[in-house]
This record gives C-alpha cells, structure tokens and sequence, in this order.
C-alpha cells in the first residue's frame, strides 16, 4: 500500500512540475503566470516528500 502511495506522488509530482512549466512558458496573463508557478512549486514538494518518505537502507536481522 505504501508503495502504491508513493508511486502515484511521483507521477502526479511529474506531472505537475512538467505541465507547470508549459503553461508558464505559454501563458500571457500574469494567473496563468501564477497557476503555472504555483503548479510546479506543488510538484517539487511532492517529490520532496518522496525524497523524505523513501528509506536511504534497511537492516536485514541482526544477530548478537
């Protein structure tokens, strides 16, 4: 379940940060400006929150 999660973060992280910067880039009016900023600003806390979620390493049983 947890990977389902972090999964769908990333590529609705993607996508936004993609789709933001085209309408950035192609918009004329300072709200498309603004959603188009604001869009990508939401994928890359997505993928920060990916970044913070995923464990760096595991420990497989330790024996003393």
């Amino acid at each position: 379940m947890g990977f389902a999660i972090i999964a769908v973060l990333g590529i609705v992280g993607a996508a936004l940060i993609a789709g933001g910067i085209v309408m950035y880039r192609r918009s004329e009016s300072t709200s498309g400006r603004a959603l188009g900023a604001a869009a990508i600003a939401a994928g890359v806390v997505m993928w920060l929150l990916i970044l913070i979620v995923t464990p760096a390493s595991t420990v497989q049983g330790i024996m003393l």
